[in-house]
């Protein structure tokens, strides 16, 4: 991106998105690099590495810390649209071109204001249960906006619909449209210096593993794992699915949480399939964990090793499916869940909540406001999160 932001200044970058970068850092806590915080603006800039010794700045400092109206002067391919579509309304259809941490600050405020929870039991043990799972969209949302291509025209759309959560950027012809989706292999990361800057902010992790660490998350809470079909050759898209969770699948992963056997994501995604196809092949099984059959085989035996699958052979060679106890502490974790539903005098799930504003009232108070506690907020440039709880229907 050298040819970009050419001729950027130190006076095109804002005071505020340092500060907002400090106070991620330290909301953080052990995710984070936490002696970043204790930096001057410049000296972060440059441990960052978007910023040399001399004052030149890279387009990665003006995505990180810019001003929108100097982003757009020197970007003008970086945007971002947050979309709620109702059939083909859109009810809410803001555009951003903000610096990137304003900006997952901001739609993480939003995701958590748009998202409702359901509560299972498991013992003596409450779960919430949410209708798509946070760390996913984490994942998802960091992944498009730290591995696009800003040179290409276009805009990073996060739309919610009937059919779920869409997540799409755009991408450069002639590469492949659905990159990161293989989980095996060696990760590329596009713009390092802003996936790393991300990592040290305690944002995401910088292993190459988001769109797998999504995938578990969703399947872990009972959900539909993130798909990417509708990518083009013109556009990643990445559709968290909008169906209702499988709540006796949630309480069985939470039960094996608690026995201290939780299960990986390879293993989420093949009992997952296993429950709804009953029976798998090991061909079929390496296409869903994107790997060759010899992984997938030790996969299946590791499956087979927990009790959790038997295998069986025919002509056509082996196929695997769920043990008889599989099924029947499924169906027992089904029970619990029906009478937990059936039990309750409230409704499964809250009423919905207004969504956070795009940009709040300017703010009286200083950089240490009432919200610094939490660690996100800053006066006049973004909302501060809600509490983690917090919940509404969906939109």
């Amino acid at each position: 991106m050298t040819e970009l932001g050419s001729g950027a200044v130190w006076a095109d970058l804002d005071p505020r998105e340092f500060e907002r970068f400090r106070r991620l850092v330290s909301a953080s806590g052990r995710r984070a690099e936490a002696s970043l915080a204790g930096l001057a603006d410049r000296e972060l800039a440059v441990a960052l590495g978007v910023a040399s010794a001399q004052g030149a700045l890279l387009p990665e400092a003006l995505l990180l810390f810019g001003r929108p109206e100097a982003i757009r002067w020197h970007l003008p391919f970086h945007e971002v649209a947050m979309q709620v579509l109702r059939g083909e309304v859109a009810e809410v259809n803001d555009f951003f071109h903000w610096p990137l941490f304003r900006l997952a600050e901001e739609l993480l405020a939003r995701f958590r204001a748009r998202t409702a929870t359901q509560a299972v039991r498991y013992e003596l043990v409450r779960v919430q249960v949410p209708a798509c799972s946070e760390q996913a969209f984490r994942e998802l949302l960091t992944n498009a906006l730290t591995h696009r291509d800003y040179t290409v025209p276009g805009v990073v759309h996060v739309r919610w619909g009937e059919d779920g959560i869409q997540i799409a950027n755009p991408a450069r012809l002639g590469v492949d449209p659905r990159p990161g989706t293989a989980l095996s292999g060696l990760p590329v990361a596009r713009n390092p210096l802003l996936v790393d800057a991300f990592r040290r902010a305690g944002i995401a992790q910088r292993t190459g593993r988001g769109v797998g660490r999504a995938i578990a998350e969703q399947l872990r809470h009972g959900l539909a794992a993130p798909r990417f079909e509708r990518s083009t050759d013109r556009a990643v898209i990445a559709l968290l699915p909008g169906d209702d969770p499988d709540l006796a699948f949630a309480r069985y992963v939470v039960a094996r949480e608690h026995l201290g056997q939780p299960l990986g994501r390879a293993h989420l995604q093949l009992l997952t399939a296993l429950i709804h196809r009953h029976r798998l092949r090991t061909a079929e099984a390496a296409a869903l964990l994107t790997t060759d059959r010899s992984h997938a085989r030790a996969t299946l035996f590791g499956l087979l090793r927990a009790g959790l699958v038997q295998v069986s052979g025919d002509s056509a060679g082996r196929t695997w499916q769920l043990t008889d106890q599989v099924r029947r502490d499924l169906r027992d974790s089904a029970a619990h869940v029906r009478d937990q539903l059936t039990g309750r005098t409230g409704p499964a799930t809250p009423a919905p909540a207004t969504p956070a504003p795009a940009t709040p009232a300017p703010a009286a108070h200083g950089p240490a406001g009432p919200h610094a506690s939490a660690g996100w907020a800053i006066p006049d440039a973004g909302p501060a999160l809600p509490p983690a709880r917090r919940a509404s229907g969906r939109p």
